[in-house]
C-alpha cells in the first residue's frame, strides 16, 4: 500500500539524505544532511566544502543503496552496496565569486543539478571583522580601563597642599581664591556637618587591647595598634573619649572606680566581668576584669590561636562588654572601631545603630572560626550569642565567622560604605583590592599613619637635594661604626660588606622570608 497524506507537494520518496566528506559520510550529525522540498517540490541541500567534493544520495538510512552519477550524465544511478563503481555525485568548485553549492534534485526524473550560493567579498569581509573586532575591543576595553584607574604621579617633595592656582601669572597675589572664580570674599568660619549641633563637644567610644594609662604609667602595646591608640588618647583632646580596656595579669593596676558589673552570655550561660571607671582629663578609661582577660600578658594580649573556641570565648566576651559599654553610654556619637577586634560589638546592639567607623591596621589577620556544618554554625554563634540570623547576614563569610566582615558589613549596609579607611596612603586600597572580606564595601579610604614625634608643621618650602651638605666628619666615623656593629652582632668583619639592618616585626608580612633568602649570601 502507498499513501502520502498530509503533504501539498507531490513526491515520490519520503527523504532524501546526503553523505560524503562534508559530513564525514553521516558521522557528523551536526551537519544538515537532509534535504528539503522547495516551492517547486524539488529536493534541495547547501553544501559547503573544500572542493573538488563529492556525496551520495540515501532515502532511509546511510546504510542502504545509494543514489550516485556513475556516467555523470546528470542522472541519478542505484547501485547496490557490494558494487566496486564508485557512484558519487561529483562537484567541481563554484565559479567566483560564489563560495557554495545548492544541490537541487528532481524525484520525478532523478536527475541533479547544482546552483551556485554565497559571494567571496561578504564572507571575506565577515572573516575579517570576527578575526580583528575582538583584538580591537580588548585593545579598546583595555585602555579606557587603564585611563579610568590607572595613573602615575610624580611627587618630589613629599606631600604639598592642594588647592586653586592662579589662573595667570598677572594676577594680584592678593586676590582670593573666590574673587578670582568670581565669588565672595566672606571667609567660612562655622564648621558644617557632624556633629550637627553647635557647640557639641563629640563623645568618641574606641576599645582597644593595646592601650596606655599614662598617669598610671601602664603600657600593653606591641605594635602600630598600640602606637596609635596612644596617639588618640594623647592628640585627641578636643573630644570626650571613652577607653575600654582589659587588664592582663602580668600588670599592677591601682585601683580605679567601682562601676556596676556587666554580664554577658556564652552558651547560654550569664558571666559578669568586673568594671572600674578612672578619668584623666578628657578620657574615660573602663577597665575590664575578667579571668578570660587576665589569661593574657603585656607583652602578646592577643589569644595564640584564632580558630578555637577558647579564643572565640575571648573575642566573644570583649565584643559583648563593648556592646554593654556603648549602651551604658547613649550619648556616644560615634565607635570607633580598630581592626577585627571589637568588630562584632555593633551587631549586639541591633535594631539601634551607632554610627561606626574602622581602622584597617593589619586586614591579614580578620578572626575567623569555621562555619562548615549546622552544628558548627550552632556552637559558634552560642559562644558568641549572636542570632543565627544576624550572623548569616553580616558575620558569615563563605564557611568562615568572620569578624572584620561583620564590620565591614555594618558599615556597607547602615552607613552605604562610609567610615571604612587604612592607616596609610596606599593600605586602603591595597586591603580593599586584596581581601575579599571587604567587597561588600564599595570603598576603602586611605590616612595618613603620623608618626607621634613628628609635630612639626609642613616646610612649604623644602630644600633641595642640591642644598644638602654632607657631614663629612660623620662620614669619615662610619667604616669605625660599622666594624663595631659587625663585632656586636659576632658576624664577620668585612669592612665591604652591606650592613643590613631590620627594624620591624619578624613575620612574612614584613619580609622575613626575602631576609632568609639573602642571609645564606651576606
Amino acid at each position: 500500500m502507498h499513501a502520502d497524506f498530509g503533504y501539498d507537494k507531490p513526491r515520490r520518496v519520503p527523504r532524501f539524505l546526503a553523505r560524503g566528506e562534508f559530513n564525514r559520510f553521516g558521522f557528523d550529525l551536526d551537519v544538515p544532511s537532509k534535504l528539503t522540498q522547495n516551492s517547486d517540490g524539488k529536493w534541495e541541500l547547501d553544501i559547503m566544502d573544500g572542493w573538488p567534493s563529492s556525496i551520495q544520495l540515501n532515502v532511509y538510512d546511510f546504510d542502504e543503496y545509494f543514489y550516485g552519477d556513475v556516467d555523470g550524465d546528470g542522472v541519478l544511478d542505484r547501485l547496490p552496496p557490494n558494487s566496486v563503481a564508485k557512484n558519487f555525485v561529483n562537484m567541481s568548485a563554484p565559479p567566483k565569486p560564489h563560495l557554495s553549492w545548492t544541490l537541487i534534485v528532481d524525484d520525478a526524473t532523478m536527475t541533479w543539478t547544482l546552483e551556485p550560493r554565497g559571494y567571496l567579498s561578504i564572507s571575506g569581509t565577515l572573516y575579517g571583522l570576527l578575526l580583528f573586532i575582538p583584538f580591537i575591543t580588548a585593545l579598546a576595553a583595555a585602555y579606557i580601563f587603564m585611563r579610568s584607574h590607572y595613573g602615575i604621579k610624580f611627587n618630589e617633595f613629599g606631600v604639598i597642599s592642594k588647592g586653586y592656582q592662579s589662573l595667570s601669572k598677572d594676577d594680584d597675589d592678593s586676590k582670593s581664591i573666590g574673587e578670582i572664580f568670581g565669588f565672595s570674599s566672606h571667609k567660612q568660619t562655622e564648621i558644617i556637618g557632624w556633629p550637627e549641633e553647635k557647640g557639641k563637644r563629640r563623645k568618641v567610644l574606641i576599645a582597644t587591647l593595646e592601650y596606655e594609662i599614662i598617669d598610671w604609667k601602664l603600657k600593653v602595646k606591641i605594635g602600630g595598634l598600640g602606637v596609635m591608640s596612644s596617639l588618640m588618647g594623647k592628640s585627641m583632646t578636643d573630644v570626650d573619649l571613652i577607653w575600654v580596656v582589659p587588664k592582663v595579669k602580668d600588670l599592677e593596676y591601682p585601683p580605679g572606680e567601682p562601676i556596676e558589673p556587666i554580664e554577658i552570655i556564652i552558651f547560654g550561660e550569664p558571666y559578669l566581668i568586673e568594671v572600674e571607671k578612672h578619668i584623666l582629663d578628657n578620657i574615660t578609661y573602663v577597665i575590664l576584669d575578667s579571668p578570660v582577660f587576665r589569661a593574657q600578658t603585656k607583652a602578646d594580649p592577643y589569644p595564640a590561636r584564632m580558630d578555637d573556641l577558647s579564643s572565640a570565648i575571648f573575642y566573644s566576651t570583649w565584643n559583648q562588654a563593648i556592646a554593654a559599654t556603648i549602651k551604658r553610654n547613649p550619648d556616644i556619637d560615634i565607635y570607633h572601631i580598630n581592626d577585627y577586634h571589637g568588630a562584632l560589638a555593633p551587631i549586639y546592639l541591633l535594631p539601634k545603630v551607632i554610627p561606626t567607623c574602622l581602622s584597617l591596621h593589619n586586614a591579614e589577620f580578620q578572626g575567623l572560626w569555621p562555619l562548615r556544618t549546622k552544628e558548627e554554625m550552632k556552637e559558634v554563634c552560642s559562644a558568641f550569642n549572636i542570632r543565627k540570623e544576624h550572623c548569616t547576614k553580616y558575620v558569615q563569610f563563605g564557611n568562615t565567622f568572620n569578624l572584620l566582615h561583620a564590620g565591614a558589613s555594618f558599615i556597607s549596609v547602615h552607613q552605604n560604605s562610609i567610615g571604612v579607611a587604612g592607616v596609610s596612603d596606599k593600605y586602603g586600597k591595597r586591603s580593599w583590592a586584596r581581601y575579599p572580606a571587604l567587597w561588600t564595601l564599595k570603598h576603602v579610604d586611605s590616612l595618613p599613619n603620623p608618626d607621634p614625634s613628628d609635630i612639626a608643621e609642613l616646610d612649604a618650602k623644602p630644600v633641595s637635594t642640591k642644598d644638602v651638605k654632607v657631614d663629612q666628619a660623620a662620614e669619615a666615623k662610619r667604616p669605625e661604626f660599622k666594624r663595631q656593629a659587625q663585632e656586636w652582632a659576632h658576624i664577620k668583619q668585612d669592612p665591604k660588606a652591606d650592613l643590613f639592618v631590620f627594624v620591624g616585626r619578624w613575620s612574612k608580612q614584613k619580609g622575613v622570608d626575602l631576609i632568609a633568602d639573602i642571609m645564606p649570601s651576606m
